[in-house]
């Protein structure tokens, strides 16, 4: 489980330390550009580095000065937990990156179980799978778009998921249908909860336009070109109350990304930690607070599952009790400061008065950066 999060000159963050209580559910709240986002992309990265280069994981930054302060030359992100709830071994992982000359970065990687250190390049037994801290190992980030959702889709994946943005929902829902139909029908259920006006989850046959990537040669070199072929896949389809088999792409944009949603979470290979952007889009604030119900059941149920997200919704907060919520603003040069809301100096008082997100609106987040020093 994770506990601990320290960015050091990663972004706008040049010395943020966010710790977690033992609810399991976190929020992530601040104006626009607090850094919030970038909490949930650090802590991604770090997972992505048990099992890809850290060249690979900041391809999309173009080059390590976009993901470190600028001006500096040294950037970590460090995280540390323990194993699970039945297991208390305390992990931390350790990841750093330094520019040498320019264009020229050296990396460091480092997990240290119970006090026992184990480097990356240096220990081969280091990517030994099972010292990996599975809470970091199986980590999911989504910043799902409803429009991706809607589109219908192919995969060849035995077992296909949910991808970051969206894409692949129906023939996960396809799969889940039936191969594991008890998750299937409680994701129907939920749905319907926070949804009050759907009535039944469907997925039809639909043809996909496929990209293929294919070699041929001419004069003795290979030379790359692409293929469209038309393949079978799957659109999902809603009963609604207004109607039967109404296509995704018809239907209200909070709708298909709670769906999203759920089929992630209820997924029986379930992720550990699940990283949310934005995660009251589109959705009414009865259906809100409906939504963070779900989210707790689906916790409680399942004890090694942890949800951190980032939201701008005080009907989202009123759900979480201060200890859950991380207020971050920006110093006055720009940098992210971060503090929890039961840091607060009125906050005993606030929870006798006020819901959690009564309070956070409030009191905003000017009070996160007072009496700090200029940088």
């Amino acid at each position: 489980m994770l506990k601990k999060v320290i960015l050091h000159n990663f972004k706008s963050h040049k010395s943020t330390e966010l710790n977690f209580d033992n609810s399991r559910l976190h929020g992530l709240v601040g104006k626009n550009s607090a850094g919030k986002t970038s909490v949930l992309q650090a802590i991604y990265s770090l997972s992505m580095l048990t099992h890809s280069s850290s060249t690979q994981i900041f391809k999309n930054e173009n080059l390590p000065q976009f993901i470190t302060t600028m001006g500096e030359k040294r950037m970590s992100i460090t995280a540390s937990g323990y194993w699970r709830e039945n297991i208390r071994k305390k992990w931390k992982f350790f990841y750093s990156i330094e520019e040498e000359k320019i264009y020229n970065y050296n990396s460091s990687i480092i997990l240290s179980i119970d006090g026992h250190q184990y480097n990356w390049d240096q220990e081969p037994r280091f990517r030994d799978i099972s010292k990996i801290p599975q809470s970091l190992k199986n980590t999911i980030y989504l910043k799902l778009i409803a429009s991706n959702l809607a589109k219908p889709a192919y995969s060849e994946e035995i077992t296909p998921r949910v991808e970051f943005d969206g894409s692949l929902l129906a023939p996960t829902l396809d799969f889940l249908r039936d191969e594991a139909p008890d998750k299937f029908k409680l994701i129907e259920e939920k749905l319907s909860r926070i949804v009050p006006n759907v009535r039944k989850v469907g997925i039809k046959r639909a043809k996909v336009p496929v990209i293929r990537k294919r070699l041929i040669e001419v004069d003795g070199k290979s030379i790359s070109y692409e293929e469209t072929q038309e393949m079978t896949g799957q659109e999902v389809i809603l009963d609604m109350n207004t109607g039967e088999r109404i296509p995704a792409h018809a239907i209200s944009e909070g709708t298909m990304l709670t769906l999203g949603l759920l089929t992630v979470l209820m997924n029986p290979n379930q992720p550990n930690l699940v990283l949310l952007d934005d995660v009251e889009q589109g959705l009414h604030p009865k259906a809100q607070r409906e939504l963070m119900t779900v989210f707790k059941e689906i916790i409680a149920e399942n004890s090694n599952l942890q949800i951190i997200f980032t939201t701008h919704s005080p009907y989202i907060i009123d759900e979480l009790v201060p200890s859950q919520v991380h207020i971050l603003n920006n110093s006055k040069s720009g940098f992210t400061v971060a503090k929890r809301l039961d840091e607060h100096p009125d906050v005993e008082w606030a929870k006798e008065t006020l819901t959690t997100g009564e309070f956070w609106d409030a009191e905003g987040e000017d009070w996160v950066v007072e009496g700090e020093v200029s940088d």
